[in-house]
């Protein structure tokens, strides 16, 4: 099977540590951290092996090498994908607009590995990795299902739109697990006191919680 590496490139913020934990529940031992700092890698190897040097520094076979980047021309098919095949997630937070910085910090560094993309949406960490999992199980990126800006209610009043796409499967959404109790923790949510209008703007960006 193939392995999934991971250049690490974020703090670990408590968002960042779900969207891992997530990845890891789909990957197992096939899991890999990469550019990881000392004070990091103790709580990483809860989810993986962990490396401190970049990907981009491996003395490996760049051929076996797939990197996942939004600007690559060719898509991610199964046949790309040996059981010794090394597939580069960037571990990039990502913003409403990409800007390219899977291809700033791994791609343009790694002359001779193969670089595809998985359809025109943005996925997090743990949706790309989720997709390139279910591509490299055998489906084609045509009958991978998702959802792009999906729209989450927080009670009956209140919701919150993800300005990425998240997978799904058998029709359900692959939602990274306890992110929603994350955003509540954060907002200082309590029913009824944050509006529809303050929870978007605050999740793009343009206003905050008071």
């Amino acid at each position: 099977m193939a392995y999934l590496i991971i250049e690490h490139l974020e703090d670990i913020s408590e968002w960042l540590w779900l969207e891992y934990k997530h990845v890891s529940m789909w990957w197992k031992d096939k899991l890999i951290f990469t550019n990881v700092r000392r004070d990091e890698r103790e709580k990483l190897a809860k989810l993986g092996s962990v490396l401190a040097e970049s990907i981009t520094k491996f003395p490996l076979e760049r051929s076996k090498v797939i990197v996942l980047d939004l600007q690559a021309e060719e898509e991610l098919k199964p046949e790309d994908i040996g059981e010794d095949t090394i597939i580069v997630v960037g571990g990039i937070l990502g913003d409403a607009v990409p800007r390219g910085r899977t291809k700033e910090f791994i791609t343009s560094k790694m002359e001779g590995v193969q670089v595809r993309h998985m359809g025109e949406p943005q996925y997090s960490i743990d949706g790309a990795s989720i997709v390139a999992k279910l591509i490299a199980d055998g489906k084609r990126l045509t009958e991978i299902e998702y959802e792009e800006n999906p729209t989450i209610k927080l009670d009956d009043f209140s919701e919150i739109t993800l300005h990425y796409a998240v997978p799904k499967l058998n029709g359900k959404l692959l939602l990274t697990p306890g992110l929603i109790e994350l955003q509540k923790r954060e907002l200082g949510y309590t029913e009824g006191e944050i509006s529809d209008e303050e929870l978007e703007a605050f999740f793009e960006g343009r206003g905050e919680i008071l």
